[in-house]
């Protein structure tokens, strides 16, 4: 069964000026929006806290917000999370510390109160891994219990030992507890549960955005050596700037989304979609790569733009067919999955239709241009024998065979410069026929 019909002609190779033009500037655009607007960045890249609640009875957002409001959190700090009628709804705050200042004065105070003013040494806060206080003392060692005595009037404040003498780690609830205890008070008979809290400091944010960009890039770099590996050097780059391409208009993608209102961020699960979608752009190029080297093979001396369009057009149905079915999958995540897998699914459904256009327009007609630039790009890399037959010629070495007395002499009425432009093996070659030459008189 194919989806098309199996000797169809569409001539790819010739559209690739009008489409390297469009995908071209389709890429500024999406570079532009990204450096300049900026995606929404999500806690993984930025640190803070995310609390996600349920409400168990219907709820607006307003009511939430004006819950939330003494908090000075922000009104963009709360939003609805899937369909309203979930009554889910999630609390973001960049500020890993919002909420602690007062807590940690707190507890310095109920420590200096019950051992002494003198007993704190050094007290440091730390909102990479939760909230917490690392707080080293002075004299003998003191038992946790004494310490969470003291701390007893801190709701939610935890104590426990550190690996370092005279050392322990206060654990202080953050705004999780803060947001339970405004609900509690403004919205009474609500029922609710807090189902998750995800808190990230801003250095391993920064850390994690990063890592994230890296892995990235190092992945392209890795497919250009394998491609140029297991195919040739000219196949590699048009593989590498499709997928380029690809990666640069789905976040270009999501970033304009962002700005038409419909938000995603741009967290953990939109770095590993975007490996998702080179991965997948890459097989569908590599299938039609591996049909045009085996056409080169078969049809020598067939014209390269005409064997790569009859490669493409010969592909055409698997190529459809793989890309329709993955679309089909993640419209389903992106329908049916819930807002936990929507980013994920709305970047791949972004990938498979960006990548399947490069396959066809960027990636294979590439190789055309790599084709008309490998004699520019042999001149700049390899000398060529003729430069250096060139140059010999020019410092009075021999270029002909040797006479009867065996020295050296140029044929006459040669031309120098066709001399100049011969190959080692056409110089050998006319050595020989000269001591032919050179022979056969003798015997005469």
């Amino acid at each position: 069964m194919h989806l098309i019909s199996p000797d169809i002609n569409i001539d790819f190779v010739g559209k690739r000026k009008i489409a390297s033009i469009v995908s071209g500037l389709l890429v500024v655009a999406s570079l532009l929006l990204f450096f300049v607007h900026g995606p929404t960045w999500g806690i993984d890249f930025t640190g803070g806290t995310e609390v996600r609640l349920k409400f168990a009875d219907s709820t607006e957002i307003g009511d939430l917000r004006g819950a939330l409001g003494a908090l000075n959190l922000g009104a963009d700090a709360v939003q609805q999370y899937g369909e309203q009628s979930d009554n889910e709804f999630v609390v973001r705050i960049q500020d890993a510390t919002f909420g602690t200042n007062d807590l940690q004065d707190s507890v310095t105070a109920a420590l200096s109160s019950a051992f002494g003013t003198d007993w704190i040494a050094e007290s440091t806060f730390d909102a990479q891994v939760g909230a917490r206080m690392t707080v080293r003392y002075n004299g003998d060692s003191v038992p946790i219990s004494k310490v969470e005595h003291a701390l007893a009037g801190i709701d939610g404040a935890r104590v426990r030992d550190a690996s370092d003498d005279n050392t322990i780690y206060v654990e202080l609830p953050g705004l999780s507890s803060k947001i339970e205890q405004a609900i509690s008070a403004e919205l009474k008979g609500r029922e609710f549960e807090i189902r998750n809290v995800d808190s990230v400091g801003p250095k391993v944010g920064d850390e994690l955005r990063l890592q994230g960009f890296i892995s990235i890039l190092a992945t392209m770099a890795l497919i250009l050596v394998y491609v140029g590996f297991r195919f040739e050097l000219a196949f590699a780059p048009g593989a590498v700037i499709a997928l380029f391409h690809d990666v640069s208009l789905t976040v270009g993608m999501f970033v304009l989304l962002d700005i038409l209102g419909w938000t995603h961020e741009f967290n953990l699960p939109m770095i590993g979609a975007l490996l998702t979608i080179i991965g997948y752009s890459l097989n569908d190029t590599i299938v039609i790569y591996d049909r045009i080297r085996e056409n080169k093979k078969r049809y020598r001396r067939r014209d390269t733009a005409n064997l790569i369009n009859a490669s493409i057009n010969e592909t055409m149905s698997r190529t459809l067919a793989t890309s329709i079915t993955t679309a089909l999958a993640m419209l389903a995540f992106l329908v049916l999955g819930g807002p936990v897998i929507e980013t994920f699914a709305l970047a791949i459904l972004f990938g498979v239709v960006f990548g399947t256009y490069s396959t066809i327009f960027i990636a294979s007609p590439i190789i055309l241009l790599m084709e008309d630039l490998k004699p520019a790009i042999d001149r700049f890399f390899v000398p060529s024998a003729n430069h250096r037959t060139a140059h010999a010629g020019a410092g009075g070495a021999p270029v002909s065979g040797r006479g009867r007395g065996g020295g050296a002499q140029q044929r006459v009425g040669a031309d120098p410069a066709s001399d100049r432009a011969l190959t080692q093996s056409e110089q050998r070659r006319r050595e020989r026929d000269a001591r032919r030459r050179g022979e056969k008189t003798d015997d005469e």
